[in-house]
């Protein structure tokens, strides 16, 4: 029921906790609104708990919290469930709490350096989130983003199984994610099996973690974002075609495939322990260009490989 179909006569003072609660949900649903719902439903459902648990005046605490809580939400930004992702929304004190660990490699795909689990279809990628300091309070961790289009093709969308260890919120919405906590000490390593279906294309998706954490009158927050990747079983060998050069530029095209990043490297010493990089582009499935912008010596050679 939403406030607008309240009768205009003056409204019974609530003389129990449950009219109290019934209240606060008509509250709640006008601030959140029908898509949220659910959301509503489980702020009054805790207030439930607490007044069943203990005595009025605690249930009547409770009620202020929540009531509380309303006018946070309200303030915060847009009442939906797109908000809830966002940590940084209410935990606005930016703070380094965690690390991401057991990654494969890193890549730039244009959004800044991060951080790469490689995972073929069929296999699970094993994400872990190292909590270096949990500054002394309660906090969780929550990974999202998972049906967001892959990187190099939009259409392109995860198929895969979540941690069932994880608390899975949202559901069936491009907001879904999943959390672990709250906890305030152990573990200090916390593991996301994300198990990765056979029908997954090949792409990078970009996958958001977050943690949050309050102490004192602190509510601190930190998000990294990193890539899964979907890889062939059996990436191909690059073949370097169309060789160009004008000035100091020269240029070179491989047959791409998505899901992989082609390197192009020169030397001017074939005998050389190391080649020098010289530009990256990740495979989309078409024909890429990789172009060396310093061309300046008199002979370099060059070659491509893919990760």
């Amino acid at each position: 029921m939403s406030i607008m179909s309240l009768t205009p006569q003056r409204p019974r003072r609530p003389t129990d906790i449950q009219e109290r609660i019934e209240a606060l949900e008509r509250r709640l649903n006008a601030v959140l609104g029908a898509t949220s719902g659910s959301l509503c439903a489980a702020v009054v459902l805790s207030i439930v708990m607490v007044s069943k648990s203990s005595s009025t005046k605690v249930g009547r605490r409770g009620l202020g919290v929540a009531t509380a809580l309303m006018v946070i939400l309200a303030s915060c930004g847009s009442a939906s469930a797109a908000f809830y992702i966002n940590c940084a929304g209410c935990h606005t004190v930016p703070q380094n709490g965690m690390a991401i660990v057991n990654f494969q490699t890193t890549t730039n795909l244009g959004n800044g350096v991060r951080k790469v689990f490689k995972v073929g279809p069929g296999q699970t990628a094993v994400i872990q989130l190292n909590v270096t300091n949990n500054y002394g309070g309660n906090y969780a961790l929550n990974i999202n983003n998972l049906d967001a289009g892959g990187v190099n093709n939009r259409s392109n969308h995860l198929a895969y199984t979540a941690d069932p260890a994880w608390t899975h919120y949202f559901p069936g919405t491009a907001t879904n994610f999943f959390m672990a906590g709250c906890a305030t000490k152990s573990p200090d390593l916390w593991t996301f099996n994300l198990v990765v279906k056979t029908n997954t294309p090949a792409d990078f998706y970009t996958v958001n973690s977050q943690m949050a954490g309050y102490y004192s009158s602190t509510m601190w927050s930190q998000q990294e974002p990193f890539y899964v990747q979907v890889v062939p079983t059996a990436p191909p060998v690059p073949m370097l075609q169309a060789p160009q050069r004008s000035g100091r530029s020269f240029s070179v095209q491989v047959t791409s495939t998505s899901g992989f990043t082609y390197c192009l490297e020169y030397t001017t010493n074939l005998t050389a322990p190391t080649w020098n990089a010289a530009s990256q582009a990740p495979g989309n499935g078409t024909v890429e260009t990789l172009m060396d912008s310093t061309a300046s010596d008199s002979w370099r050679f060059y070659r491509a490989h893919v990760q």
